[in-house]
């Protein structure tokens, strides 16, 4: 699957209408600072990185004036994550959080369903495997359709969801539920979507990860390769895509084999057939 850093998905959520942090990426603790002066309070500043488990990994940090922000951003950009080193750092507003909650689309594949699944909870923030599974909700989406206001109000009240809430939430999982469809996404998981101390539902944080199929019909998204890679892209890694992204006889597919913190490059092969 092809996907998208925090601050990319969340770019594309604002773009359909869903409530982001105010924020901006950068690259450099000076343009970390001047994000943080035009935001103008106290921020968050988070590495940029395809991996879970930032804020254990010490590349999430909240700091109150511009130069704490560059103090951050200097620190966070010196890391590397699990193999990953962390080329940007978000910028983004810090939120006046009351409660945290947890939702995702995903696939069902299983045979019965074949269908997009929301799973929601008021246990957000943390890993989705820690939350006790009653306290985890799925309910099937109709693929054309999407989620009706019906459902997700149902489902939020079996969730606990004070009554008075019911319409605020359904309204925030139907336009998610739009977005993900709009976007030919594989997996759009908002953990945690808070509410803050003004009553607001707003996206703290995004993972999207968009149908490597459907990249052809978003030209927008500026993906430079259109599969779940391990790493950064390698050179063979830009060569098979190169020769994949335009053939549409079959099978196509590139592996790297080999490859060791101490070996001196990649072996590799790229094979391409299929003729259905």
């Amino acid at each position: 699957m092809a996907r998208f850093l925090e601050y990319q998905g969340k770019e594309w959520l604002a773009k359909a209408g869903m409530p982001v942090p105010k924020g901006r990426p950068a690259s450099t603790p000076e343009e970390a600072k001047e994000i943080a002066e035009w935001i103008g309070g106290p921020v968050a500043v988070k590495g940029q990185v395809q991996a879970g488990g930032r804020g254990k990994a010490g590349i999430v940090k909240l700091v109150n004036t511009p130069d704490e922000a560059a103090a951050a951003a200097a620190e966070i950009l010196s890391k590397t994550v699990k193999g990953l080193p962390v080329r940007k750092v978000l910028v983004e507003e810090k939120l006046d959080i009351k409660k945290e909650f947890y939702c995702s689309f995903v696939v069902n594949g299983a045979r019965e369903a074949r269908s997009p699944m929301l799973m929601f909870s008021v246990e957000g923030g943390m890993d989705i495997e820690s939350v006790p599974e009653e306290k985890l909700l799925k309910i099937n989406v109709d693929p054309i359709n999407g989620l009706q206001t019906y459902d997700a109000v149902d489902l939020a009240a079996k969730a606990g969801i004070a009554p008075e809430e019911l319409t605020k939430f359904a309204k925030f999982l139907t336009k998610l539920s739009q977005t993900y469809k709009k976007y030919d996404c594989m997996t759009l998981e908002i953990n945690p979507f808070v509410m803050t101390g003004n009553g607001n539902l707003i996206c703290a944080d995004c993972k999207m990860e968009i149908d490597n199929s459907s990249v052809g019909r978003h030209p927008e998204f500026g993906f430079d390769i259109a599969r779940d890679l391990p790493g950064e892209p390698t050179e063979l890694d830009y060569i098979g895509w190169s020769i994949e992204e335009t053939d549409a006889r079959g099978t196509g597919f590139l592996m790297n084999m080999g490859y060791d913190e101490v070996s001196p490059g990649y072996i590799g092969y790229h094979p391409i057939g299929g003729g259905s």
